[in-house]
């Protein structure tokens, strides 16, 4: 019998449209815009009309199988494989500053696109095995096999991730001087809040997300929809960080910690955050989400994993890698529990 239903927000709840236009705009913005992809490409609105040549569909399958699930790490994957395909055939200026290295590189390069090139295919190849921080791993030895040099002794690739997330937040928050449009759910707003409303009658309702505090309370609250929600069961990007700075390595999904936070609130962080660390009663809890880190997070916290098909992963990808249940979207939540 369960007691606490737990949910990841994007692709449950709310779509992820306006991050991945996000990550379209920070990659377009990092390489300078316009010539790297195509002349066409010259303004935002352009580069959101044919964002699929930025950052295509697939890719962002391929990020999703592999257990990949923070935003601004889709963004610099992009960056990092897009450079390491431009720089096997274009020479490289160590004496530039960062940005000015990578936008020098765009105006050199001969036009690609990320769905077709050959290196970044080469790469889902090769890491059809990894999840999570292992695929990021790995940019550093594929690099050096296509390069002779690794990835990391050209950039400063901590200096380049921050990059990537100082942009992208920029351009999320409407500070780049273009207005994303503001975040749709995947089914509608009433259907949203009446299937919340039954199921907080019967279970402790929380969230688990990669997205910062703001990014869930600010747009939840908007659409009606937070009161649902134990407020002390609500953990996000933010509460990742905090951890992250007591311990030394990486806690964002598919790591478990967000969801023992949610599970266990009322325990001290240090507790949480011992090597081991597991919870009574954990198959007295759900974990709904719509991605490969969602379900290997589920299953490290010992809790039932449900997928649901409203995100960007098929049924398959969340069946290999061991999804208890899947369901078309929230609503069947209500006949299956």
């Amino acid at each position: 019998m369960l007691d606490l239903l737990i949910f990841d927000l994007d692709g449950v709840i709310t779509s992820e449209g306006k991050y991945w236009n996000t990550s379209r705009l920070t990659v377009w913005d990092i390489f300078s815009g316009g010539d790297f992809f195509t002349q066409a490409l010259n303004s935002p609105e352009s580069a959101l009309k044919y964002g699929n040549s930025i950052i295509s569909d697939r890719f962002i399958a391929q990020i999703k199988k592999r257990a990949v699930n923070s935003n601004w790490d889709l963004t610099y994957f992009v960056v990092c494989l897009y450079l390491i395909s431009i720089l096997e055939r274009v020479p490289h200026n160590l004496d530039l500053p960062l940005l000015e290295q990578i936008q020098e590189l765009g105006r050199k390069a001969e036009k690609i696109t990320i769905s077709d090139d050959a290196i970044i295919e080469q790469f889902w190849r090769e890491t059809q095995s990894l999840q999570g921080s292992q695929v990021a791993d790995y940019l550093i030895p594929f690099s050096q096999k296509i390069l002779a040099i690794g990835i990391d002794e050209i950039f400063d690739l901590e200096q380049l991730w921050q990059q990537c997330y100082s942009l992208f937040q920029l351009w999320y928050e409407g500070k780049r001087g273009f207005i994303l449009p503001d975040d749709e759910t995947v089914l509608p707003v009433e259907t949203i809040g009446n299937i919340l409303s039954e199921l907080a009658g019967r279970y402790d309702l929380g969230i688990a997300t990669g997205r910062p505090r703001l990014e869930v309370i600010q747009p939840l609250a908007q659409l009606k929809l937070l009161s649902y929600f134990n407020p002390s069961r609500i953990v996000t990007y933010d509460d990742v960080l905090q951890a992250q700075a007591q311990v030394n390595q990486k806690l964002g999904k598919p790591h478990p910690f967000i969801l023992h936070k949610a599970m266990a609130p009322e325990l001290p962080l240090a507790e949480i955050l011992q090597e081991n660390f597991t919870l009574e009663k954990a198959e007295r809890v759900a974990y709904i989400g719509d991605a490969g880190s969602d379900v290997v997070a589920a299953k490290r916290a010992s809790c039932l994993s449900i997928g649901v098909l409203t995100g960007f992963c098929e049924a398959a990808t969340l069946q290999q890698l061991g999804c208890d249940m899947i369901v078309q979207d929230i609503s069947a939540l209500l006949e299956i529990l």
